[in-house]
Order: C-alpha cells, then structure tokens, then sequence
C-alpha cells in the first residue's frame, strides 16, 4: 500500500531521533514508527502504522492520496473512527497542491496553570501545501536523501498570552519531508509565542539509519 512518496510495507520499521529548542528544556527522545499488517476499516482496506508512543494510525489509500480514517491507542479494544479523514498527503503531488487538516498546539504549554498542555483544549485549522517535489534532504548522520516532497503546514492559534499583549495569534508551522521510495525522512514544528503566561519553542525530528 501507499506510494512512492509514503509507501506503508507491512514490517518496515523507522527510528527518529527528536530534539528539542524549548524555552523550558526537554530531554531529546527516539520515536519508532513500524508498518503493521494491512486490515478492513468500515469495509475498506486501510495501511496500519504504529507509533511508539502507543497509537496506531489507520490509512486510507487510493488516487486521491493518503488519509487517516481513523486511530486506536494501544489500550482501545476496536479504533475509533475520525469525525473528517486527516489528509497526510493530497494528490497530485504537485507544487501548490493544499489542504487543511485540524491540528492541536504540541509544544506551548501554561506556566503556572495545570494542566499545563493545551493540546487536549485548543485546536486550529492548519492548510498544508506542498512546496517542493524535487527538495534535497541532508540528515545529521551525513546521509542525503532525494528526490522528496517538501510540505508545509501553516496555522494560528488565538491565545491569551500576557496583560500587555492580550490576546495573540500564535503561529503554529510545520515541515515535514517525503523522500520517493522512503517516506517521512524529517519533520519540523515550531510554536514560538513572546514571554508570559506560556512557554513554546520547537522539535526536530530525524530518521536514523
């Protein structure tokens, strides 16, 4: 299943290594993503990929492009079908092809306010476009990959963040890298908002080899 830009072969497994610039530190991570064997969603076949964090993500392929239909947590009996699909990636895969997707803030958390995350509270509609089909992509370990779409997602966030300022809208953008024949090879996330109540900053996440 999948395609050229995302194939999703049953057994393939990826490693990234997540590092963080934060106004509070955060200690770098390893995330692994393995493709589990195919399944029926609601009588469709879907691509299953699992995230160490203990989520899987169920996919929807086809000539329109890639899609989430719907999500199961390691501790769920059955998933739980997406109110809309979440596009991943829109055909054609084309310079200036969009989309929109509901995002959740991953990194701006509350000082002094619990709980601290707001990613279970506040949400934004995110439009990705894809910027870049022949981009060259040099990860940290030296290797380089290509050719590989560049997309990017760009949202605000309405947020409460101090007396003088009050209310801002907090820029929430997101990069990620499709290489042909590898998939997700590099993503990024910025949430950077001026001193106050909250605290941002940004994550890189790379596969290692």
């Amino acid at each position: 299943m999948g395609n050229e830009w995302f194939p999703l072969r049953e057994g393939d497994e990826q490693s990234l290594a997540v590092t963080y610039a934060m106004d509070e530190p955060r200690e770098p991570e390893q995330w692994t993503i393995g493709v589990q064997a195919p399944t029926t969603f609601q009588d469709q076949p879907v691509a299953v990929r699992h995230h160490s964090a203990g989520v899987s993500y169920y996919l929807k392929v086809d000539e329109q492009g890639i899609r989430r239909v719907a999500i199961r947590t390691d501790i769920d009996d059955a998933p739980t079908a997406d109110a809309e699909p979440v596009w991943v990636l829109k055909a054609p895969y084309a310079v200036g092809t969009e989309w929109t997707t509901v995002t959740v803030p991953y990194l701006i958390q509350r000082k002094n306010e619990y709980p601290r995350e707001l990613k279970h509270t506040h949400k934004a509609q995110m439009t990705w476009r894809i910027e870049a089909v022949d981009d060259v992509v040099q990860l940290a370990d030296g290797s380089t990959h290509r050719p590989c779409l560049r997309v990017v997602g760009q949202a605000q966030l309405n947020l409460y963040t101090d007396p003088v300022n009050g209310f801002t809208d907090v820029p929430l953008t997101s990069r990620e890298w499709y290489c042909q024949g590898e998939g997700l090879v590099k993503f990024e996330r910025e949430e950077k908002l001026p001193p106050g109540f909250m605290t941002g900053g940004s994550l890189r996440a790379e596969r290692r080899p």
